[in-house]
């Protein structure tokens, strides 16, 4: 215990040491190295250093402290943008390095308001984690949307592979993930407090009697949710689905000097699968580099055609899209069936900023060489449900990023898709942690609508993800290669989420408000103390 009272964050180089710590142990939280565990005490170094330097009044170490752990736990979800800048945009290591930094920053914005939130509140208060989760939720959310959203690795990602914990998300989203993961972190940090400064136990026994309710009831609901979706995906038929991955390098992949040797690739691989009976066949985005309807790529569009009536099965395909009359440039996914051609269509309505168009070009012309492939695109403005007649299947097709937002996503099996499709291009991050990462979101859109996911991804990670995230049939990175599974489309209806989207998220944004306002006026009257 006197050890415990030494254990103070009273120098800058102390709270920046502990601020490290904590990015971290966020790092290892997180694809490739998924160490999920560490993401339930990920935040308890920093929050003891924010709340020390904010107790001695140090405003400007506080920012420091928050700062510091925002902007590196930013660096390290986002490091592989430097790479991508670099590789494709044409950019030296310096502006790489800009680049890179640029993103962490907006990442970290949100990190530094919670930070200073975590300096000013009242420790004492047994209300303390819960209102340091509801504002962490908060912010998350309003990462999903603010500045065209970049919702990237929030923190109930971590847990992707804990498939208990995160089926509350068939209720809340992600974000009742992070709020869970968050509110514990907030507990130890506050017992931590308390053991070192002997206050009083009766605000931490509710607060640690919450938090631990909370973990074990979401726990405990999740295995039986699981008991119970497998119960019903045992009498629900399966569908034999093959996703085929091309690997194209992102370098190459544009060069119309190759599209026959692209289609040839996609042919070969379709037609090694075709012994083991597929029902369904789905490329990745864009895996056919070409306007899948124009007349100037005829042969190409023959080929495909004839692919198609080849394989005698429904076949799914990324393309490039355009509209009849316009210059605009689509991003789009393709239905073809045997003997009908082209019946269904969806073009991608949530675009990647400076991968897919470059917004205020006069300010970032630097970076036109990452659109300078096809040039800007153009967003759908139709969300497109693909039935597959014959099969019982409904099919909401997610093209790339538009996976990482869960509102968006949820909006398929709104209309009706019982089957969900994530095709993607993950060709320009190389190896690094980020198709890692973007494969993680995908398991909680499986589980925030309770339907499975098949994901085809250019050159990895691709494979199915089930009703409760359980992932299987993944295929090695870099390699052009097949995967044949059974996928289970969903017989039980809509979630609660599906139905009624962030509900739990907006409750969070007006508990984040009472809390930052309960903490603002704390700190004044704290501060004016101290002054005195």
């Amino acid at each position: 215990m006197v050890l415990l009272q030494r254990l103070h964050a009273a120098s800058p180089i102390a709270g920046f040491g502990l601020a490290c710590c904590s990015a971290l142990f966020i790092f290892l939280s997180i694809p490739k190295v998924d160490w999920w565990p560490l993401a339930w005490i990920a935040f308890v170094p920093v929050m003891i250093a924010l709340h020390d330097a904010g107790r001695n009044g140090a405003m400007s170490r506080v920012v420091l402290i928050a700062l510091a752990f925002a902007f590196l736990s930013g660096v390290a979800k986002v490091y592989w943008i430097m790479e991508t800048v670099m590789n494709y945009g044409g950019l030296n290591l310096a502006l790489g390095l800009v680049s890179m930094a640029g993103v962490a920053l907006v990442v970290a914005l949100y990190a530094l308001i919670f930070g200073i939130f975590a300096a000013r509140a009242d420790w004492k208060s047994p209300l303390f984690p819960l209102s340091a989760a509801a504002l962490w939720t908060a912010l998350e959310y309003i990462q999903t949307y603010l500045f065209t959203g970049f919702p990237w690795e929030l923190l109930g990602y971590s847990q992707h592979q804990v498939l208990p914990v995160i089926q509350i998300a068939k209720f809340t989203g992600v974000y009742g993930v992070s709020f869970l993961v968050m509110l514990l972190n907030a507990t130890l940090a506050m017992v931590f407090i308390a053991l070192r400064e002997r206050t009083t136990w009766r605000a931490l026994v509710f607060a640690m009697s919450l938090a631990w309710l909370a973990v074990i009831g979401a726990t405990g609901f999740g295995w039986w949710s699981i008991s119970q979706a497998r119960g019903v995906e045992r009498m629900t038929p399966p569908v034999k689905v093959a996703v085929v991955q091309g690997s194209k390098e992102q370098g190459m992949k544009w060069s119309e000097s190759i599209i026959q040797q692209t289609v040839d690739v996609y042919r070969d691989l379709t037609r090694s699968v075709l012994p083991q009976e597929p029902e369904f066949i789905v490329f990745p985005e864009t895996a056919m580099t070409f306007y899948l309807e124009s007349p100037v790529y005829q042969q190409f569009n023959d080929q495909v055609h004839a692919l198609t009536e080849e394989a005698g099965v429904p076949m799914l395909t990324g393309a490039l899209g355009f509209r009849s009359g316009e210059r605009d440039i689509l991003n789009s996914a393709f239905l073809l069936l045997p003997e009908r051609g082209i019946v269904s269509s969806y073009s991608k309505m949530h675009l990647v900023p400076f991968g897919e168009y470059l917004p205020m070009p006069s300010l970032f012309s630097f970076l036109a060489g990452l659109t300078g492939a096809i040039g800007d695109l153009t967003p759908g403005d139709e969300l497109t449900v693909m039935p597959l007649s014959g099969l019982d299947m409904h099919i909401g097709t997610v093209i790339c990023y538009e996976s990482i937002f869960p509102d968006l996503v949820r909006r398929f099996p709104l209309n009706g898709a019982n089957v969900l499709v994530v095709m993607t291009n993950d060709a320009w991050f190389g190896t690094s942690s980020a198709p890692a990462q973007h494969f993680s979101m995908a398991v909680l859109r499986a589980v925030e609508n309770g339907m499975p996911v098949i994901r085809a991804a250019n050159t990895g990670i691709s494979g199915f993800i089930s009703s409760t995230g359980e992932v299987y049939g993944t295929t090695p990175m870099m390699v052009a290669t097949t995967t044949v599974a059974e996928v289970h489309p969903n017989r039980s209806g809509p979630t609660f989420y599906t139905r009624y989207g962030d509900v739990f998220a907006l409750f969070c944004c007006v508990l984040a408000v009472a809390a930052a306002y309960l903490a603002g006026g704390g700190t004044a009257v704290l501060f004016r103390s101290k002054s005195k």
